[in-house]
């Protein structure tokens, strides 16, 4: 067990703040405590009921737990960020467990329906970077490290039951098609680079090779990889 860790994850949780409930909270999960993770992000969504992002960290956090139902969480999400398609996720990947075809078309017609699909991502590494490092028991540059690898640790939303709900005959249906693309534009203004190249892929299968659309896609793709290149270059 990482000490550094325990003890941050100890004073945090004594405190009152959302910040400090939800950051150990995600340190706790870290140790193999899904239940007591969840109590605490409960605890800090009680505390700050109007955080959306609070609220996708309980979610994503309960998952991980038998008897933690995130249905009413993911309701609740989906009233606080109503123009966010992360809300339908979950539900969507349910529905894809259990071969629901019905719902899983009326889950993606509900992304559809949305601005976005964002996990909230700057805005957990930020707040719960500063709780953790206020502790004093994990320096500023390590506390960020280590939120972003926890963080990037959480299982990655139904992200391939869209995209194959996205792909090959499936588009030949009109509704679908059209439900495929609206889904891809709001995966594209994702706040990661995985959610945006998952709009990506989409697009370029559902728009035809001399669409704007289509070109605007094969253009991102192409700023991702030379993105890449240089992060390789220089930390690699």
């Amino acid at each position: 067990m990482d000490r550094r860790i325990e003890l941050a994850a100890a004073l945090l949780e004594k405190r009152a703040d959302a910040d400090s409930l939800a950051a150990a909270g995600l340190l706790r999960s870290s140790e193999g405590k899904p239940g007591v993770a969840v109590a605490l992000l409960a605890r800090a969504t009680a505390v700050a009921p109007a955080r959306a992002d609070l609220a996708w960290l309980r979610i994503q956090i309960c998952r991980e737990v038998s008897d933690c139902d995130p249905e009413l969480e993911e309701a609740r999400l989906r009233t606080l960020d109503p123009s966010n398609g992360v809300g339908w996720l979950n539900a969507l990947a349910r529905a894809n467990a259990f071969r629901d075809e019905v719902a899983k078309v009326t889950m993606l017609m509900a992304i559809a329906h949305t601005e976005r699909v964002d996990l909230y991502w700057t805005t957990l590494i930020a707040h719960l970077t500063r709780a953790v490092a206020d502790t004093q028991k994990i320096p500023l540059s390590e506390a960020l490290v280590d939120v972003i690898g926890l963080l990037a640790a959480q299982a990655i939303p139904a992200y391939g039951t869209v995209s194959k709900l996205c792909k090959g005959e499936r588009l030949n249906g009109t509704d679908v098609l059209q439900n495929c693309r609206a889904v891809a534009l709001a995966f594209e203004r994702g706040d990661t680079d995985i959610t945006e190249m998952i709009g990506v892929a989409i697009a370029k299968r559902a728009w035809p090779m001399d669409s704007v659309e289509w070109k605007a896609a094969t253009e991102a793709r192409r700023a991702y990889a030379y993105r890449s290149q240089l992060w390789i270059q220089e930390f690699g």
